[in-house]
């Protein structure tokens, strides 16, 4: 093993800047962009890996495999022992306390791992921070406050033009009226016309395919009863046909009603999975009409439920723009929630919510 001294360059600075100069990961994943040191595919070097640079033992020349550790090895030592458990200490201090504090407050949030940011595309996470403060009775309390943040903005500084995170009960509330709003619509809508209208000409065509088909396989078997009726005369020396010419006819008759079988067999599948959809889409907008008399009264939990199979995805842009893709198979209830007529039916529903002074981001 080598040193590779470019490399081991970096490495120096990195501990330097962080034990001397008293830099976190995040102003020195945003120092290093600034002065030029990037990964090869010219992208920052992210939070998560100069934390992990800052642990490594190898650094100080120390070989390890699990829990298996060598004797330090001069050659290969970059950085003194000294300063790595400096680095340690400081890295230590530096963590967050949360002491009695649960750290998983998923049970908070409206979405659940289908929010994302719209401009980076990587998923928004449920973090949390408080403060401390005695009320009017001499009591302290611990106020919390939760929001849906970025981290990949964090740990990138620069790379996601979005804002570092949202507070949870500004975009609950908007995406919850957004639901109500919706299920609303399938209150109102007409489940039969909705799926007749889906479904009505794809079985009808798919029927008359099978029809055809039927017939057609009747007369090539009619045919063929009638070559082997003369293959018997020819036989008897009471045809003028020959046995080689009917031979031929009979293969060929034979070899069409295998073609029209197969195509058959395929229209009826199709057939019955335009029918077994129409049902699917019957069993999906029940339990749509279901959600729809049960959201507005039901726990929170349960609304979180409804949520999770109704919402594929949210993409959360600045100043709460949201873009609302719903879980939904059928492309008539896409149609019947569609914002915007010139909108594809495919594409999700795009949400402006102004900012003013009183819905302020937190």
């Amino acid at each position: 093993m080598v040193i590779d001294e470019d490399a081991a360059q970096i490495i120096r600075l990195i501990f330097h800047k962080y034990v001397c100069d008293g830099y976190g990961s995040q102003r020195l994943c945003r120092y290093l962009s600034e002065i030029g040191i990037r990964k090869p595919d010219g992208k920052n070097i992210p939070t998560t890996s100069i934390n992990r640079i800052i642990k490594n033992p190898m650094y100080m020349g120390v070989i390890h495999n699990g829990e298996a550790r060598s004797e330090p090895i001069p050659e290969l030592q970059i950085i003194d022992p000294k300063t790595f458990q400096r680095a340690q200490e400081l890295m230590k201090g530096r963590a967050t306390k949360h002491s009695d504090v649960p750290l998983n407050m998923s049970g908070h949030s409206l979405l659940v791992g289908n929010v994302f940011c719209g401009h980076c595309k990587h998923p928004l996470t449920l973090t949390t921070n408080g403060h401390k403060y005695v009320n009017r009775f001499g009591e302290i309390k611990r106020e919390m406050r939760f929001r849906y943040t970025c981290t990949y903005n964090s740990r990138h500084p620069g790379e996601c033009g979005g804002q570092s995170g949202y507070g949870l009960t500004k975009l609950d509330g908007i995406m919850d009226r957004i639901i109500r709003y919706q299920l609303g619509k399938v209150k109102a809508a007409s489940a039969d016309k909705i799926i007749a209208e889906g479904h009505e000409k794809a079985i009808e065509l798919a029927r008359a395919r099978c029809n055809i088909a039927s017939k057609q396989i009747d007369e090539k078997q009619r045919e063929l009863a009638d070559y082997e009726a003369e293959t018997i005369k020819v036989i008897r020396g009471q045809s003028k046909l020959s046995i080689d010419l009917l031979n031929d006819l009979v293969a060929k008759a034979k070899e069409e009603i295998v073609r029209l079988t197969a195509a058959l067999t395929d229209v009826q599948e199709e057939l019955e999975k335009c029918l077994a959809g129409a049902e699917a889409q019957k069993q999906e907008y029940a339990q749509l009409e279901t959600w729809a008399d049960i959201y507005a009264r039901c726990t929170f939990e349960a609304r979180k439920m409804i949520v999770s199979q109704f919402v594929k995805s949210v993409y959360v842009y600045k100043d709460y723009t949201l873009e609302v893709e719903f879980n939904v198979a059928f492309e008539d209830f896409q149609n019947l929630v569609a914002e915007c007529g010139g909108l594809r039916q495919t594409e999700p529903d795009i949400y402006v919510t102004p900012v003013t002074k009183e819905n302020r981001p937190a």
